[in-house]
C-alpha cells in the first residue's frame, strides 16, 4: 500500500512540475496611455494621439530568442467646461504577442496573438494651488467598454488553435498632481485605479486549459489594478497649441484572484490644445 500512495505521490509531482515547466501567460489586462489633460482655466482643451508599446519579455532560451511585446494608437480628448470641471474622452486599440510552450522540449510551440480595443468617458474636477496656476491638482472619474481576445497558433504536433474572446467594462478613479510651467513644459503624477471586469467569455480552450492558464474564474467579480503614470509635456512659446506629451505608465494587480497582465505601458505622441493654437496673444499675459 505504501509503494502504491507513494508511486502516486511521485506521478502527481511529476505531472505538476510539467504544467509549470509547460506554463505560458496568457495576459488579459494591458495598460494603456492614462488621459492627464493640463487644463487651468475654461475653455482648455486636449486633442491629442499616440503611438504607445508595450516592452514585454526579453528574448532568452525560455523565449526562445523571442520577443513579447505590444504596440497600439491612442487617441484622447479633454475640454474644460468651466474653471473646476471638464470631460474626457479615450480610445485605444492594441495588437501584442507572447511565445508560449506547450511542449517542455520546446519554448515557442505557439504564437499567442492579442487584439484590445475600448473606449472610455469621463468626468473631472481640476483646481490650482497657487496664484499663478503652475501647480494643480485634479480628479477623473469614469467608465470604460470593450473587448479582448487572442488565439494560440500551435507551430508543432496536431494541436488545434485555440481562441479566447471577452467583453471588458472598466470603472475608474484618476487623482492626479500636475506642475506646469508656462506653455513649455508641464509634468504630473497620476494614479489611477480601475474595476476590471470579464463578462461573456467565449473560448475553446479545454476546461483542464483554462484552469492551467488562469482562465477559469475570471468572470468571478472585479479585478483591482493600480495604475501609475508619469507624464511629461512639451511645447514651443511660438507654437504654444501644438505639444509633445511622454508617457511611461506601470500596472499592478491589487486583488487576491490572480490574473496575468503586462505591467508597463511607454506612450509618445502630439497634443493640440485649439483655442491655444489659434490664440495669438502671449498666454502670460492673459
Amino acid at each position: 500500500m505504501k509503494n502504491v500512495t507513494g508511486c502516486f505521490a511521485f506521478w502527481l509531482l511529476a505531472v505538476s512540475l510539467l504544467f509549470s515547466a509547460c506554463y505560458s501567460p496568457r495576459y488579459v489586462h494591458s495598460p494603456v496611455a492614462v488621459n492627464v489633460p493640463v487644463l487651468a482655466k475654461k475653455g482648455d482643451s486636449k486633442i491629442a494621439g499616440y503611438y504607445s508599446f508595450n516592452p514585454g519579455e526579453k528574448p532568452n532560451q525560455t523565449t526562445a530568442g523571442k520577443l513579447s511585446s505590444g504596440n497600439g494608437l491612442d487617441i484622447q480628448a479633454a475640454y474644460a467646461l468651466t474653471n473646476h470641471l471638464a470631460v474626457q474622452a479615450a480610445f485605444n486599440i492594441r495588437n501584442e504577442k507572447n511565445y508560449a510552450d506547450f511542449n517542455i522540449n520546446r519554448a515557442d510551440s505557439s504564437l499567442i496573438s492579442y487584439k484590445r480595443n475600448s473606449i472610455e468617458f469621463g468626468l473631472g474636477y481640476f483646481t490650482y494651488f497657487d496664484k499663478r496656476r503652475a501647480s494643480f491638482f485634479q480628479v477623473f472619474a469614469g467608465a470604460g467598454f470593450g473587448s479582448s481576445s487572442f488565439s494560440d497558433k500551435y507551430f508543432t504536433g496536431n494541436m488545434p488553435a485555440r481562441n479566447f474572446k471577452m467583453d471588458v467594462t472598466r470603472l475608474y478613479i484618476q487623482p492626479a498632481i500636475l506642475i506646469k510651467y508656462g506653455e513649455v513644459f508641464a509634468s504630473s503624477l497620476s494614479s489611477r485605479v480601475s474595476l476590471v471586469y470579464f463578462k461573456n467569455v467565449q473560448s475553446d480552450y479545454t476546461a483542464e486549459e483554462l484552469f492551467r492558464y488562469q482562465l477559469k474564474d475570471i468572470q468571478k467579480g472585479a479585478k483591482v489594478f493600480w495604475e501609475p503614470a508619469f507624464t511629461n509635456t512639451f511645447g514651443l512659446k511660438k507654437l504654444p497649441g501644438l505639444k509633445l506629451e511622454l508617457q511611461m505608465g506601470l500596472a499592478f494587480l491589487m486583488s487576491d484572484r490572480f490574473v496575468d497582465y503586462r505591467t508597463l505601458n511607454i506612450s509618445a505622441g502630439l497634443l493640440l490644445d485649439i483655442p491655444a493654437f489659434f490664440d495669438k496673444k502671449d498666454p502670460e499675459k492673459n
